[in-house]
């Protein structure tokens, strides 16, 4: 495990950032198609589904952002949210999509699964193994890239849960 105390955290921003850019970007497109789907073909079961994984996946980054002050003390949340989210995952792609996708959306689904779990494998690397080494003496255009995607993402959430 030395070897990850040597990885750049430049590689560990770039990557993370570049993984959740292209999960929010993927994720806009998935909920313009939720919206045009909600009047006809989505259930209150799934729009229920949908919030467990919402919320467990906000839950998620946060043990991910306080492996920072406590990775050990946060490895059961993190494992926890973590298979919660993904079992719910799982669940809203078998029960509720498998039938009901076009291709389209399955590889809107395929783009956010590869996105989010790489982003999510990766912090949880730099944050469990190195509590985010180096994180303070990155460039201030890795936070307002980061705070960006916050936002976006904030916005995205918020717009998927009231429907």
């Amino acid at each position: 495990m030395d070897f990850i105390e040597h990885i750049n955290p430049v590689f560990f921003a770039t990557a993370i950032l570049c993984s959740a850019t292209v999960f929010t970007l993927v994720w806009f497109l998935d909920s313009i198609t939720h919206g045009k789907l909600v009047t006809v073909d989505i259930t209150d079961k799934e729009l229920q589904t949908h919030r467990i994984i919402l919320s467990t996946s906000v839950l998620m980054e946060l043990s991910l952002v306080l492996m920072y002050w406590f990775n050990l003390e946060m490895l059961p949340f993190f494992a926890a949210f973590f298979i919660t989210r993904t079992v719910h995952e799982f669940i809203d792609e078998l029960h509720w999509h498998t039938n009901r996708c076009s291709r389209y959306e399955s590889f809107l689904h395929l783009g956010m699964w590869i996105s989010v779990l790489s982003k999510t494998f990766l912090m949880f690397i730099w944050g469990f193994f190195t509590q985010y080494k180096g994180i303070t003496e990155l460039h201030t255009g890795f936070f307002i890239w980061g705070i960006a995607i916050v936002i976006s993402m904030g916005l995205i959430g918020l717009i998927e849960w009231k429907r």
